[in-house]
């Protein structure tokens, strides 16, 4: 077994890098190219890899791992979470796909500047990204490391850092255009994995019935670990809740799958995009559920003992599967570390070579910006190793504090370009909060001095709904690039959403 995962992890290897490195020449046309794939891709390829960016290590490793801990009331955070990508394409396709027809915009702070048209919108929208990018690649790192250290016995840390310096070897050719194609191929990989999930669980169980049956009647899980609020020792259902509000608005407020709207080749084909990312999503969502009711069966029945680590799960699951279908399952891990990584690299690597300069009113020709974003690339991974290896947070409560500031960065652009009255004031101050409660709220007052929020409700939700709070109170008051107020290109734009 050990020499088929070896050979698989040196194709797979292969074949990732042959398919970005041939992405090179495009990708070297210049910024928009580099940084956005602008209109590059036919929708069932770019659909196929949103989805993929999507279901990350976060969904993978620590998703699984969370159902592990606190039973049922995780079973439906991908359901809600494939539903967002139709409002995605509902809240964010039109406005970002229009806005690119109309003039150049390469990342979402841009969209940010155009609406508001204040470059200290900006500069705060990449401010905030840049906490994101480093918690969401912490969360991949780490997701990374647990898989090369269970297959092939070497630490979490040196797994963690070997998978990182290989994403950005082929990130550094290929930029977005390279991770978008290999976003496709990991995306095909995931799905077949995630049908090797399922036929894996009925191989273990005999079924859903059996699983629930031995689950329900065992001592160590009872009928609480089946139940929807999940166990009631360690779920409230103000936290239930939380997670339905964070996740059912996940994929509007994630940059590394709204960027591939920009790299549809035509807006005519948003909506097949939506659906194609939805469905393909919805498959891949297998992962979370199957592999830790498969792991409560086996403990239940006295097949396997109890074991500490919730991260572990889906390691555990796979153990127990015929060898075909571990090879297959350890094939969509391998994707599942790289898909979304490779896309906050350039993201991040934007923030750095694009928004930076031009919130301060300067600009790197195009191909300085391809020199320079390569470079930007080094000092995000420093970044995210710190965070994810040295952070000691689960993996999935380190992906959640990335979503988290992530939407609560997105909705002031979201709501600016739903509503005319939203104004730059409104902007600036809902940004200020988003970053102040990331800095002292999410990371020094839950994680390092673990303070507990009010009502049991997490940080990451009171952040998202302070924000649209904010950013909607203070618009009734204000007027910069409001209304009569809006830049030129807004007035068009507005007038053809009419």
């Amino acid at each position: 077994m050990k020499l088929f995962e070896i050979l698989v992890a040196l194709i797979y290897g292969v074949l990732v890098l042959w398919w970005a490195i041939s992405s090179k020449k495009q990708a070297e046309k210049g910024g928009k190219e580099f940084f956005a794939s602008y209109k590059t891709f036919g929708a069932l390829l770019a659909g196929i890899a949103a989805a993929t960016s999507g279901m990350s290590g976060f969904g993978l490793v620590g998703v699984p791992g969370l159902v592990y801990k606190l039973g049922g009331a995780v079973w439906y955070i991908t359901i809600f979470f494939a539903l967002s990508f139709g409002l995605m394409m509902w809240l964010n396709g039109k406005p970002m796909r229009m806005m690119g027809e109309i003039i150049t915009t390469e990342t979402f702070a841009d969209l940010g500047y155009h609406r508001f048209n204040s470059n200290t919108v900006r500069f705060l929208i990449a401010l905030n990204l840049i906490i994101c990018v480093w918690a969401y690649l912490g969360t991949q790192i780490l997701a990374a490391g647990y898989i090369l250290h269970y297959i092939f016995g070497i630490s979490i840390k040196a797994g963690g850092v070997i998978v990182l310096l290989y994403t950005i070897l082929y990130t550094v050719y290929g930029g977005m255009v390279g991770s978008i194609k290999v976003d496709f191929l990991q995306g095909l990989l995931k799905i077949g994995s995630a049908l090797a999930v399922l036929l894996g669980f009925y191989y273990i169980t005999g079924g859903m019935s059996n699983a629930t049956l031995a689950i329900s009647a065992s001592k160590i899980f009872g009928t609480s670990y089946v139940d929807p609020i999940g166990h009631p020792s360690t779920v409230t259902l103000p936290l239930v809740f939380a997670w339905i509000f964070a996740l059912g608005i996940g994929t509007i407020g994630q940059p590394h799958v709204n960027t591939k709207l920009y790299s549809l080749k035509d807006y005519k084909s948003l909506r097949f995009f939506g659906v194609t990312s939805g469905i393909a999503y919805s498959i891949m969502s297998l992962f979370t559920l199957f592999p830790a009711m498969a792991v409560f069966y086996l403990i239940s029945t006295g097949k396997m003992a109890i074991f500490k680590n919730p991260d572990d799960t889906i390691f555990h699951f796979m153990s127990h599967l015929p060898p075909i279908l571990a090879i297959l399952l350890f094939a969509g891990l391998l994707a599942a570390t790289m898909s979304t990584s490779s896309s906050f690299l350039v993201i991040g690597s934007a923030v750095f070579t694009l928004i930076y300069p031009r919130s301060f009113g300067k600009k790197l020709d195009q191909k300085q910006e391809v020199v320079w974003g390569r470079w930007a690339l080094i000092i995000l991974s420093i970044g995210a190793i710190f965070f994810g290896l040295f952070g000691g947070y689960l993996i999935a409560l380190l992906g959640v504090l990335g979503l988290g500031t992530f939407i609560a960065t997105s909705m002031p652009v979201i709501i600016g370009y739903q509503w005319q009255r939203a104004s730059k004031e409104a902007a600036i101050v809902a940004e200020l909060i988003t970053l102040l409660m990331s800095i002292f709220v999410s990371v020094i007052y839950v994680q390092l001095l673990k303070g507990k929020m009010p009502g049991g409700i997490p940080d990451y939700a009171y952040m998202i709904l302070l924000t649209t709070i904010v950013m909607i109170f203070v618009s009734l008051f204000t007027k910069g690039s409001a209304r009569e107020n809006l830049p030129p290109e807004l007035k068009i734009f507005f007038k053809y959403m009419e």
